[in-house]
Parts: C-alpha cells; sequence; structure tokens
C-alpha cells in the first residue's frame, strides 16, 4: 500500500480554515467585508468572552437567497468573481470563496438572510463544516451570522488562543480599521451588551479618524495628499510627538482594501525621517488609490498581504508627500503634558527631516560665542530679559522674553501665549547640526590641512567600506588615499573638526556604517554625519551657565533653522505650555 491518499473533505476543510481563520478577529473581518460587498449601510457586530464563544455579524446589505446561502458554504463559491479574467481586476473584499467554509469548518454556524423585496428569507445551521439544517424563515433583510464555540472540534488550535481582553482587542483594530475605510458606513461593536463603538456614517476621513482613535488626538493629525501619474495618495497622519512602539497605530489601504505591507509602512517612516527617535512609529491613516490591474490581492487566504506592480513609485511619492506635510505644517513643537489631559494626548517626541536654510555657516556658531562659565552657585537660577524684538520661531511662536535657566540646563521663554522651555544642548546641536548639512549639500566644506599626514590602519572588511565611501568623505572634506593593502593616508579633514582626530572620526564613521547606523543614500549619510559631528563636537552642555546675550543668541539661531522643534537625534528641543492650561492646571479656569 502506498504512502500517499487523498484526505478527507472535512479534514481539508479544517487544514484550510487554519490558513484564514487565526483567531475571532479573522472572523469578524471576513463576515464585516462580505456585509460591505453586499452594501451594507450599517453593520452591528456583537461578541462574548473575545470572540471565543460567540459571535454576531449583522448587516443591511442585499441578503441572498435560499439556494445562494446554502452554495456559499462550499468550497471556493463566490458570488465576487466569474472568470479569470476578473482575478486582473479585484473590487471586491472578498473573492476567493474560502471564508464562510473556514468559519463553518471550525465552528457552529447559524444564519438568517432575505433578499430584499422577497417575503420570506432562510435560516442556515452548519456544524463543523456539516449542515444541520435549512428551513424558510422570516427575518429581516440583509444578513445575520451567528458564531458559536469557535474551535471546539480543533481543541489543539483554541488552546493557542490568547485572553479574551487580548482577542478582543484584535477584533477592535479590525472593525476600527475596516470602518476606517467606509467613513459612509455606520459601525456599531458590541462586547458582552456594552457598545464599545458607535460610529456614525457620513464621517469625513478626519472625522472617522478622530472617532477611533479620540478626541484628545484631534488637534495633533494632519491631513495629507499628494498625486503622481494613476497615483493617488490621502488619508491623516500624526504630529511626531503623537506616536506609538509599534506599528500598531497605522493604516494602511489599498483601494479602501485594509492591507498590511512593510514596505509601505517603511515609506511613511521615511517621511517622518529625522523627526523621530529610534523605537518611535508614527501615527497614520493612509489611503493609495491606484488602478485595480497593478495590485494581486490573490497571494494570501487573507488577503491582506498584496503585491503592487511598480511600488517603489508609490513608496517615494508616500515618502514626498508625508514629509511636505510635515514641512508645511511649521509648528511641530510637543506641548508640556498637562496633567488633565488623557495619557494618549502626550506622546513621544520626535524630530523633522532637516535641510538647511540659513545665512550663516557653521563657523559662526562656536561654543566659545555663547559664553559660557562655570557654574557660580550664587548667581540666581532665574532671571528674565525683556527682548527689543521678539523672536519669531517658524512664524507660530513668539518668545517676548527669556526668564533664564532652571539648573543650569534649560532656557524658559515667555511667548504671547504661556512659555516655553528649551533644552540648551538639543538646541545648539540642532544649529550646528543644520549650518554642517548646508555646508555638506553645497559642497563648501572648508578643509583643513593636515601639518603631517596620518596613516589610517583598517580591518580587511573596513577597508572596502572606506573605499566605497570615499567619493562622500571627500565631499564632506576629507582627503583621503588607499595606501597599501589594508590602509589608507588622510591628507586633510573637514575644518569644523579642528578640535578632533580625523583618524578617530573615520573609524567611527566606518565603524557605524557596518552596523547600519548610517544610510545608504547620499542624503542619508550627510545627515548622519552631521549629526555624528554635531554631536561629539564641544557644543553647549546641560549644567553649562549661559548669560543672557547668550540665551538669546542661541534661541535667535535656533529660530533660524529649518526646523528648530528637535535635535538631530530625535530629542525635543522645545516645549511649550500655553497660559491656558496654566490656568486650568491652578483651577483658574
Amino acid at each position: 500500500m502506498g504512502n500517499v491518499r487523498v484526505l478527507s473533505e472535512t479534514l481539508a476543510n479544517k487544514i484550510a480554515a487554519g490558513e484564514v481563520i487565526e483567531r475571532p478577529a479573522s472572523i469578524v473581518k471576513e463576515l464585516v467585508e462580505n456585509a460591505l460587498d453586499a452594501g451594507a449601510t450599517s453593520v452591528e457586530i456583537a461578541v462574548k468572552n473575545g470572540g471565543k464563544s460567540f459571535i454576531r455579524v449583522s448587516d443591511n446589505g442585499s441578503g441572498m437567497s435560499a439556494e445562494d446561502a446554502e452554495l456559499a458554504f462550499q468550497r471556493h463559491a463566490t458570488s465576487k468573481i466569474a472568470s479569470e479574467d476578473d482575478l486582473h481586476q479585484i473590487h471586491s473584499f472578498g473573492f476567493r470563496g474560502e471564508a464562510l467554509p473556514s468559519i463553518a469548518a471550525v465552528s457552529r454556524v447559524t444564519m438568517w438572510t432575505r433578499l430584499h423585496g422577497v417575503e420570506t428569507g432562510i435560516e442556515l445551521s452548519i456544524e463543523g463544516g456539516r449542515q444541520l439544517s435549512a428551513k424558510p424563515q422570516s427575518c429581516r433583510e440583509g444578513t445575520v451570522l451567528e458564531i458559536r464555540d469557535l474551535f471546539f472540534n480543533t481543541p489543539a488550535r483554541r488552546k493557542f488562543l490568547k485572553t479574551d481582553s487580548t482577542e478582543l482587542g484584535h477584533m477592535l483594530d479590525a472593525v476600527s480599521n475596516l470602518a476606517m475605510a467606509n467613513p459612509s458606513i455606520r459601525f456599531v461593536f458590541e462586547s458582552s451588551g456594552r457598545t464599545v463603538l458607535d460610529l456614525l456614517p457620513g464621517q469625513s476621513i478626519s472625522e472617522r479618524s478622530v472617532s477611533i482613535l479620540g478626541e484628545e488626538a484631534a488637534p495633533y493629525l494632519i491631513d495629507v495628499e499628494g498625486k503622481a501619474e494613476g497615483i493617488k495618495i490621502y488619508g491623516v497622519i500624526g504630529k511626531p510627538y503623537l506616536v506609538r512602539a509599534n506599528r500598531s497605530g497605522q493604516a494602511l489601504f489599498v483601494n479602501r482594501r485594509w492591507i498590511k505591507s512593510i514596505g509601505i509602512s517603511y515609506a511613511v517612516q521615511d517621511g517622518f525621517h529625522g523627526l523621530l527617535m529610534h523605537g518611535q512609529y508614527p501615527v497614520c491613516m493612509l489611503f493609495i488609490d491606484v488602478d485595480a490591474e497593478r495590485i494581486d490581492v490573490n497571494v494570501h487566504p487573507t488577503k491582506q498581504e498584496i503585491r503592487i506592480s511598480k511600488e517603489s513609485e508609490i513608496k517615494s511619492l508616500i515618502r514626498r508627500t508625508v514629509a511636505e506635510a510635515l514641512q508645511k505644517e511649521g509648528d511641530l513643537a510637543p506641548p508640556l503634558k498637562s496633567p488633565r489631559e488623557p495619557a494618549a494626548a502626550a506622546k513621544s517626541m520626535s524630530d523633522f527631516a532637516p535641510y538647511l536654510d540659513m545665512q550663516q555657516n557653521s563657523s559662526a556658531f562656536p561654543r566659545e560665542a555663547l559664553k559660557v562659565s562655570e557654574p557660580d552657585e550664587s548667581s540666581p537660577a532665574l532671571q528674565e530679559e525683556t527682548l527689543e524684538e521678539p523672536i519669531l520661531i517658524r512664524d507660530k511662536l513668539r518668545i517676548t522674553k527669556v526668564l533664564g535657566q532652571i539648573h543650569h540646563t534649560f532656557i524658559i521663554a515667555e511667548t504671547d501665549e504661556g512659555m516655553i522651555v528649551v533644552d540648551q544642548h538639543a538646541a545648539h546641536e540642532k544649529v550646528m547640526f543644520e549650518a554642517l548639512l548646508k555646508e555638506f549639500q553645497a559642497g563648501q566644506t572648508k578643509r583643513q590641512r593636515l601639518l603631517m599626514d596620518e596613516i589610517l590602519e583598517l580591518h580587511p572588511k573596513h577597508h572596502e567600506v572606506l573605499k566605497q565611501a570615499q567619493p562622500f568623505l571627500e565631499k564632506i572634506g576629507f582627503e583621503v588615499e588607499e595606501f597599501g593593502e589594508n590602509s589608507f593616508v588622510v591628507r586633510s579633514y573637514p575644518a569644523i573638526l579642528k578640535d578632533e582626530n580625523p583618524v578617530s572620526c573615520l573609524k567611527r564613521f566606518l565603524e557605524e556604517k557596518e552596523e547600519g547606523k548610517l544610510g545608504s543614500g547620499l542624503q542619508y549619510s550627510q545627515e548622519e554625519v552631521a549629526a555624528l559631528i554635531a554631536c561629539k563636537r564641544r557644543s553647549v552642555k546641560a549644567h553649562d551657565v549661559m548669560s543672557f546675550p547668550a540665551m538669546t543668541g542661541l534661541l535667535e539661531m535656533l529660530s533660524r533653522c529649518e526646523n528648530p522643534f528637535h535635535c538631530p537625534h530625535g530629542r525635543p528641543t522645545i516645549f511649550q505650555y500655553s497660559f491656558l492650561d496654566l490656568e486650568k492646571n491652578f483651577k483658574r479656569k
């Protein structure tokens, strides 16, 4: 007897269900998508025990005839496509004919459905993939599906389900994202009799985003829109301080289909280049409209992973659209968190992609010019100095008075609307960074010739890295030539590094290049090296005492930066606190 055998239909269905139905959220997603394809304008979801024991999805869509209702639970039965040509232009959410039979294979299902204009509907009962009954039933127009005892016949899979709260969270994510893509439709979600979501129809994308993210997110959302040939990008992104520790705050849609794409997510991240610290991910609700022929949604049973032809064009447009929206917004200074605000309203801070637009060059901003002195304990920690001319930062913050330092680390200044707190080290670092970057990009870096050439001995693995980086290093002011098998001779280096050892700088550059800390593109490499130099060079540090002219001078230089709100490493330079916040916290209002 041979070893190859044909599996029974029941076993084959259970295996197929494992590809489509991963958890209760998978069922909710599939059934809601079916409701949307049926033209529903209202979808109601009710669950118990995290969806493990009970899920009900009700819609007012077109409904089904008795014949179609029974066929819908057969493998590969679908109303969404009729021929192979239809696969090249998928406009519906469900089309593979796998969802309903997969759900029925691992649960107990009851369905009531009635076509519009027909007096009687049908009630179907299915258990473990086996139809128990089908009978005429008086029911409302549309479709109602109840799913009970998920994985009752596959206990090995049931034990891998998470806690009720975790599974509930996954279902809420699914419903929220599907609702985001369909703001004209009402969505109601109930858990154990409690209404968790009730999203009204007819909302704009911004309004629905606020309904999902919460009212506290409203001031921190930015509309984005971009177009290219055959591509349209639109939606909302969060300001750089409305961030998450993972990508859970990102919802991506292609032709209104909720998808998961690391490549597109990276493109969004690149649009925030320089704005986010390591481990921070922006919030976004981003829609991409392309010709249906350019996408292939038939690559995975869940239909969330898709292929897009010429995806690089889309990613390039996303990067550009996001970066331009952030630059146009201007005011990216994070507010100081008020104790009365919800925790979600004040997230981690970030930094904007810097492109220098200043008249001065980096040599105009030496640390010595800021008159840093040794701490004098007898001097008052907080003073004030009214400015003759207000300092205007990005047309958003108008500084009228410098109040002084706190702990010789933070500069306190008064604005028209309240006050700001400035990190003196981060601010000076940003000023030097943008000045350096302008020199790099303009190819005007001043060189310092070494009195005696220095030899740079390298490990063989670094030799090729430095050889490939020679054109870039030449552009930013290094003159380096090969000298032997694993050696280079250093003849000159950027004048800005006059206090640094050029050999040590190059070794540090190679180490960070090897570790992937420096970008592969010229623009990103320039920014990373400028940040490296600005950090290592003698910038103003915490605990340095600064005179009032020095503090005023630093704020003026910061105001001329392309984006003055964050240092090159993503730390904030400025926090703002409105006078209204102060009044609220002191119960004056």
